[in-house]
């Protein structure tokens, strides 16, 4: 019998108009950039298929309610787009499940004129048991990272709901471990695979 298995997980991207939601999220599950995205209208939806080694994950990227992870996106040059973003945490927290894995996205760090200050940032994290990223949609900086350290995170969290409290310190223990060993050991050998609805 394999040791393989597969989960799916519905992940919520959120953010601002403009900040790069679509455009981070083509560049994880197609490997592209768009200069010139248009706005997206209505929902969005992406497939993404995982290959963590021992397991497959499935990430569907979608609206937030049911989700089992949030990512909330913030443009590094515009001071609104960071204020929206603590809004969207605040809607999550209230909407969302408590285990509701949350990552505060700083896009655009290719740029040079950053306007959000990261420690400003880093103390609101911490503060809201928050994990944050720092990404470039349009060079690629950071986005697969981010999306692998959430399915991680999140099948970590699946095993200790489905196996029970007996696998929280095992997991918790193992954690950054496991970590190291799916994401740099397996790099080379990871998959990633996208559709549409």
């Amino acid at each position: 019998m394999s040791n393989e298995f597969s989960i799916k997980f519905k992940v919520v991207l959120l953010g601002q108009s403009a900040v790069g939601k679509t455009s981070f999220c083509i560049r994880f599950c197609q490997n592209e950039f768009e200069l010139n995205q248009e706005p997206t209208i209505g929902a969005a939806f992406q497939n993404c298929l995982l290959d963590l080694g021992e397991k497959k994950v499935t990430l569907q990227i979608w609206y937030y309610r049911g989700a089992k992870g949030a990512i909330i996106i913030y443009d590094v040059t515009n001071p609104g787009s960071y204020e929206s973003a603590k809004d969207w945490v605040k809607e999550i927290r209230q909407q969302g499940s408590s285990s509701v894995k949350v990552i505060l996205v700083a896009n655009k760090i290719d740029l040079t004129n950053h306007s959000v200050q990261k420690t400003e940032v880093l103390k609101y994290c911490e503060k809201h048991n928050l994990l944050f990223s720092e990404v470039s949609a349009k060079n690629g900086l950071g986005v697969d990272e981010l999306f692998y350290d959430l399915a991680t995170d999140m099948t970590n969290q699946y095993k200790m709901d489905v196996l029970g409290e007996n696998s929280v310190n095992y997991v918790e223990e193992n954690k950054k471990e496991t970590r190291n060993i799916i994401l740099e050991e397996n790099t080379k050998n990871q998959k990633k695979e996208s559709g549409c609805c």
